[in-house]
């Protein structure tokens, strides 16, 4: 093979792997733009939390290995200005390093390691740093969403982020602020992003909440916390006939009326399985290889 061929083959490789990487995330943003699809999409809590730190490149590039649709990361805001990946309002949980997030530069994060899964403890030391959010958008672009928690206050400084790394249509932003007030809040965006209110079954009014917010500013998807029970469901024919996905957090039992991840490694039917039986279609998850594989099982996770 002559070193013009080899090039030219070397190029047609990179390009190939380019063009399908960004086929593989159109699939996943035209089934999250189809609220009325049988998939059920995952989303996978802090990223692949049990196998790379919470909040790492890894953790991303882990997930996108599985085949899992949506990363929920959490974005803070360093010392000098610099949007980054953490959780907590300190890093002493998931890193070598003592105090708030707000009091360290860049630089000086950018010295420490982040601990194994969600650290703690005598948690040992990785390999991977704190991920800025453009690292962090860099790693998802063309290959799968990203839920950005805890960046509603930030919207104004991550949306130029997204025009550079041309990532606005994996991006989900959410909030809890009115109906009214998120109007007003995401206005500005040239281009919009998608956007998910976060409604609770412990507002007595929710679904005129839900109803206004279709409305006022026609939601990509819901996030539901159900406290109480699973009847505020009820509302997930009416959210999905008006254009938005039903999401449920099934980490602890206080976001999801009792249908957790635990219970449903045991008995998925009556847990996942339930919920989306009453019309959610994406979970959050901290266990998301076991609901691919049930997902797939059932025939509920096929694009």
């Amino acid at each position: 093979m002559t070193k013009r061929v080899y090039c030219f083959l070397i190029a047609f490789l990179v390009l190939g792997s380019a063009v399908f990487a960004q086929q593989s995330v159109d699939r996943i943003v035209k089934e999250f733009r189809d609220s009325n699809s049988s998939n059920v999409l995952i989303a996978a809590h802090r990223g692949d939390w049990r196998h790379a730190p919470e909040n790492s490149v890894q953790g991303i590039e882990n997930c996108i290995k599985m085949g899992i649709d949506i990363v929920e990361i959490d974005v803070r805001k360093t010392k000098d200005g610099h949007l980054v990946l953490m959780h907590d309002v300190t890093i002493d949980r998931t890193t070598n390093g003592k105090g708030k997030v707000s009091e360290h530069t860049l630089k000086e994060l950018k010295q420490l390691y982040l601990k194994e899964n969600q650290g703690r403890g005598d948690a040992k030391l990785t390999e991977q740093r704190i991920p800025t959010l453009e690292e962090a958008l860099n790693a998802a672009k063309g290959k799968i969403m990203l839920n950005l928690d805890k960046s509603y206050g930030l919207m104004k400084e991550i949306y130029p982020l997204l025009v550079k790394t041309g990532t606005l249509d994996i991006a989900i932003f959410k909030g809890m602020s009115s109906p009214e007030q998120a109007k007003e809040d995401i206005a500005f965006m040239s281009e919009p992003v998608s956007f998910m209110p976060i409604v609770s079954d412990e507002n007595e009014d929710v679904s005129k909440e839900i109803k206004k917010y279709i409305k006022k500013v026609h939601p990509a998807a819901f996030e539901i916390l159900l406290r109480k029970s699973d009847k505020v469901l009820l509302q997930s024919d009416y959210i999905r006939k008006h254009g938005a996905r039903v999401w449920v957090n099934t980490l602890w039992g206080s976001l999801c009326a009792g249908y957790t991840d635990k219970k449903s490694l045991t008995d998925p039917d009556a847990n996942w399985g339930h919920l989306i039986d009453k019309g959610v279609n994406i979970i959050q998850t901290d266990n998301p290889a076991d609901l691919l594989k049930y997902l797939k099982e059932k025939g509920l996770h096929n694009f």
